[in-house]
């Protein structure tokens, strides 16, 4: 049989199955603390400027002379700030660790899709998470900034490899009607852990003690060995049928839908690619089909992260509380999460991921014909447009996962999270832009999103249909409307599958003529 009948057999989503997706997606809330971490530690607290016996608060004037210390006693907190005097000339250097991480999380997404689709999935995920959260802890105590700024940097790369597997992982163990509950379950996990620091930094003060409570639990990487399987799926795409058999055989009896006497037997894929060669980020464009679909990734994760950021760094500057402000600004997609948990079950993928980016950016174009001095008309459209492009954030990962082959799957994840970090990184860009020319970001926002939900329109929908193998499936069904069946007799899986499903289809219209 092939995989998708495998899994048909042993359970979408068993006992085993469930065990590995909530091991691997609680720790998203992890992920989420070191993401934001730079919020809370990197804040700049409250300090005085001494000068011999003069004590002023905040920076000099420029008819000053420079602070010779600074005193930040009586400040409610400490940072990263306040211990390597961060401040007024300084000041860039805190934001200076958040861009450093963030660089690499980016490397950690190259890196890390390339080890995960060459040597595999299983191994990376417990390695990737116990060493971001060695460096993580390391770093506390690093003793100077350059130290500090170089272990946030290594943590960086190793939370971007495990936020890229710890996805895969997942999506590749379950059956086709859960991959859309997966992935929504995992980005609501996210925006909670964006809630709950905002929670743990309000209750704990001191910056060190707070990296120490959100880095320990990355300790569940020790778990990860003996619970979380090699991806059969991959397994597969390596020739590597036996192993992929002794593990379905295996999930099969933890699900109590095989015996132990009895072995799953799986059908070699017809095409392997990877017995002549390794899948390389070339196969991303090496056809037509996959270069146009890869170009439109490219470009609607880079707007997605563009917007999403611009909008959550403007929600910042908002006066008030700074821990309800972080709190309110992850929360708030908790809603758009689920409700693109039942759109892309009802409407697809595609579609639900267009209207998305379209309804962001029709809100964030409307921000620009309301009148001045209507503050709580603009953060409401605000709000709402950060609402669309944190849905269409959610789909676009598990639209991406379905549209890529398992052989170079990870490897696409990866260049298309590389181009959701270069908006991340062009959006204070353009928020500085809209200060000098006013609304000038909203007006790029909002065309950018709306420009990326007509052409993601081009995109194939991908619901209800398996997972494709090898590049050649992806070829083979993506340039065919969704509900549309192809029978390629030169790929004999792909014929049964169709075969399948037309008569699953003839079923149910007897049973309607009866």
């Amino acid at each position: 049989m092939d995989i998708e009948d495998a899994f048909r057999q042993v359970g979408e989503y068993g006992p085993l199955q469930r065990q590995v997706f909530w091991t691997m997606a609680i720790p998203q809330v992890f992920v989420a603390w070191h993401h934001v971490h730079n919020v809370f530690v990197g804040a700049q607290p409250r300090f005085f400027c001494i000068r011999g016996v003069e004590r002023t608060e905040g920076c000099p004037k420029a008819d000053q002379l420079p602070c010779e210390k600074y005193d930040f006693v009586g400040t409610d907190f400490s940072s990263a700030a306040s211990e390597w005097n961060l401040v007024c000339s300084e000041s860039y250097k805190s934001d200076m660790i958040q861009s450093v991480y963030m660089v690499g999380c980016l490397f950690g997404n190259i890196i890390g899709g390339y080890i995960a689709d060459q040597y595999g999935r299983r191994h990376l995920s417990y390695v990737s998470i116990l060493l971001m959260t060695v460096c993580s802890l390391v770093a506390i105590d690093a003793g100077s900034y350059e130290r500090y700024l170089l272990w946030r940097f290594l943590t960086g790369i190793f939370t971007g490899a495990y936020g890229l597997v710890s996805f895969t992982i997942p999506i590749e163990l379950v059956g086709a009607k859960q991959r859309g509950f997966v992935n929504v379950v995992m980005t609501i996990l996210y925006a909670a852990g964006i809630g709950s620091l905002a929670l743990l930094a309000y209750c704990v003060r001191d910056w060190q003690q707070l990296s120490v409570i959100t880095a320990l639990p990355g300790l569940i990487g020790i778990y990860y060995y003996w619970v979380v399987p090699e991806s059969p799926r991959w397994l597969m795409t390596q020739g590597r049928i036996e192993e992929a058999e002794h593990i379905m055989t295996s999930i099969a009896v933890y699900n109590n839908t095989l015996s132990l006497s009895q072995t799953i037997h799986l059908r070699p894929l017809s095409v392997h690619p990877t017995k002549t060669r390794q899948a390389s980020f070339f196969d991303m464009i090496r056809s037509s089909i996959l270069r146009s679909i890869t170009l439109n990734n490219l470009y609607t994760w880079f707007v997605n992260s563009l917007v999403f950021y611009g909008l959550t760094m403007r929600a910042g500057d908002l006066n008030g509380d700074r821990y309800l402000n972080v709190a309110l600004a992850g929360l708030i997609e908790i809603p758009a999460d689920i409700v693109t948990l039942y759109l892309t079950d009802i409407y697809g993928r595609r579609l639900t991921y267009s209207w998305s980016m379209l309804f962001g950016g029709i809100f964030c174009i409307g921000i620009i014909v309301t009148p001045e001095n209507s503050a709580t008309l603009q953060m409401i459209l605000a709000l709402l447009g950060k609402i669309g492009i944190s849905m269409a954030t959610c789909v676009s990962w598990i639209h991406a996962a379905e549209m890529y082959s398992t052989n170079i799957r990870n490897k696409a994840l990866s260049i298309c999270n590389t181009a959701s970090r270069l908006g991340g990184v062009v959006s204070p860009m353009v928020l500085a832009l809209g200060r000098i020319h006013p609304n000038m970001d909203f007006i790029i926002f909002g065309l950018s999103a709306v420009v990326g939900g007509v052409l993601s329109r081009g995109l194939p929908e991908t619901l209800n249909r398996p997972l494709p193998e090898t590049v050649e499936d992806v070829d083979s069904w993506a340039s065919v409307p969704s509900g549309t069946h192809i029978v390629d007799l030169s790929q004999p899986e792909i014929m049964e599958r169709s075969i399948r499903r037309l008569e699953e289809e003839f079923e149910v219209l007897e049973r309607l003529n009866e």
